[in-house]
C-alpha cells in the first residue's frame, strides 16, 4: 500500500512538472520577475528624468495617488509625465526593495516596491496589466516621507 502511494505521488510530481512546463512554454503562466523587471525600470526612469520611457510604461489613462502626510492628492499621467519632463520631481538615484509581487490573475499583477533616496522613502504600489508582451502600469499608489 504505501509503495502504491509512493509511486501515485511520484507520477502526479511528474505530470504536474510536465504540464507547468508545457504551460509556461505558451505563455500561460507568467513569470512573477517580469512585473519586478517593470517596477525596477519604472523608478530608473523617474530618476533619470526620462519622461519618454516613462510614458511608454504608464496607460494613458492612469492616475497617480500620492499619500504625503495628511493629503491625497492625484495625478493623471500626463500631469506625471510633464513633471518628470520638466525635472519637478525625479532626477535622484534610489535604492529599490521589493516587498511583494504577485500575478492576481492571468495577466494582472500587483507589485509593493519601497524606492529610498538621500532625503525620501517612497512606497509604491504599482499595478499592471501584461499587454503585448509588455508590463504595462495602469495604476499608482505612492505613500511619501521625508527622512
Amino acid at each position: 500500500m504505501k509503495k502504491n502511494l509512493f509511486v501515485m505521488a511520484v507520477i502526479t510530481g511528474i505530470i504536474t512538472a510536465f504540464v507547468a512546463f508545457a504551460l509556461s512554454a505558451k505563455g500561460d503562466i507568467l513569470n512573477e520577475g517580469e512585473p519586478r523587471k517593470t517596477a525596477k525600470e519604472f523608478v530608473k526612469v523617474v530618476d533619470d528624468n526620462n519622461a519618454e520611457a516613462l510614458e511608454k510604461m504608464l496607460h494613458p489613462q492612469l492616475v497617480q495617488y500620492v499619500q504625503l502626510g495628511e493629503d491625497l492628492i492625484p495625478f493623471k499621467a500626463a500631469d506625471f509625465i510633464q513633471m518628470v519632463a520638466d525635472k519637478k520631481i525625479g532626477g535622484t538615484p534610489r535604492e529599490v526593495a521589493f516587498k511583494s509581487s504577485h500575478i492576481v490573475r492571468g495577466k494582472t499583477a500587483s507589485v509593493v516596491v519601497n524606492a529610498v533616496s538621500h532625503e525620501y522613502d517612497f512606497m509604491y504600489q504599482l499595478s499592471m496589466v501584461e499587454s503585448g508582451g509588455q508590463w504595462l502600469i495602469v495604476g499608482i499608489l505612492v505613500d511619501i516621507q521625508k527622512l
